[in-house]
């Protein structure tokens, strides 16, 4: 009968040198995790290892020198880029910028509906934002059910799962959130909007979503207290964007028409301001009746 090998678990201590190149073997995928790194270092011989060094470093280079190109090209909307890229290194679909954001979810925040059947085709992994952002209410169910705690928690880039699904339009899956609890009021924190999930789906242009977040108690008149438009309520939104069809639905929420932005605007003189002269005469005439 053959022996039974026997396995045996050391610890040993790395020098900086040694440790930067297990992080290396690790980041640029010559191995998967930190304890494989450093079997294969100590086999080679630590004092042995300068090569192997050398290669993880300029294998690592090139692995971010890829994300970053597909993580441009992602923004960028360049479905052939991104598709030459995927060809190249198919572990690009997963890519990721540096603030941690996902080259699926850029091309959800851009638009690029191409880029994204793309990606999702070429097997990029779905977290919960992902899933969210793209309206897969399925995914986050998933999530959901195995971390609840997800439910009111924010994306690297500081956006809600409510907000990032009315942002862009998925109304199943936010329904299912708000469902599931969801404040229906939990503001952003990604500093430029700070913003809630009504004024997210008046951004993105999507009546239904509004109405659906103002049956489920959204404050009509909460505001935004990010840089980018301060003091906002959902009706500067809907003028800012010449959002005509949310005028009429807000106004029967009991939007504040003299509501005034930081800066002391109404939302009739931001229309004008963004040259909507139909949605400045509509704030006019629908408050007035």
């Amino acid at each position: 009968m053959p022996s039974k090998k026997k396995s045996v678990v050391l610890s040993v201590r790395l020098d900086e040198a040694a440790l930067e190149a297990v992080d290396l073997l690790v980041e640029s995928g010559l191995e998967s995790n930190r304890s494989r790194a450093a079997t294969q270092l100590i086999g080679a011989g630590i004092g042995a290892s300068a090569e192997l060094l050398r290669k993880a470093r300029e294998l690592a280079d090139q692995v971010k020198r890829l994300r970053g190109e597909m993580i441009e090209a992602v923004k960028a909307g360049r479905t052939d880029e991104v598709s030459e890229l995927l060809r190249r290194d198919p572990s690009l679909a997963n890519a990721r910028g540096e603030s941690g954001e996902t080259a699926i979810l850029m091309a959800a925040y851009y638009r690029s509906a191409s880029v994204k059947e793309l990606l999702l085709e070429h097997g990029a992994e779905l977290g919960v934002y992902e899933a969210a952002a793209v309206g897969s209410t399925q995914r986050v169910a998933e999530w959901l059910e195995r971390e609840p705690g997800l439910l009111g928690s924010y994306s690297p880039d500081g956006y809600t799962l409510l907000g990032l699904a009315a942002h862009f339009g998925s109304e199943e899956t936010a329904a299912y959130l708000l469902d599931r609890g969801a404040d229906v009021d939990q503001r952003s924190r990604d500093g430029n909007l700070d913003n809630m999930a009504i004024h997210a789906a008046i951004a993105g242009n999507y009546p239904r979503l509004v109405r659906l977040l103002l049956g489920r108690g959204a404050d009509v008149n909460a505001v935004c207290a990010g840089k980018w438009r301060q003091g906002f309520s959902a009706l500067h939104v809907a003028a800012y964007f010449g959002r005509d069809a949310m005028i009429p639905l807000l106004a029967e929420a009991g939007a504040d028409r003299g509501a005034r932005t930081a800066d002391g605007r109404t939302a009739a003189e931001i229309a004008v301001l963004r040259e909507h002269p139909e949605t400045a005469k509509l704030l006019q005439d629908e408050f007035n009746q």
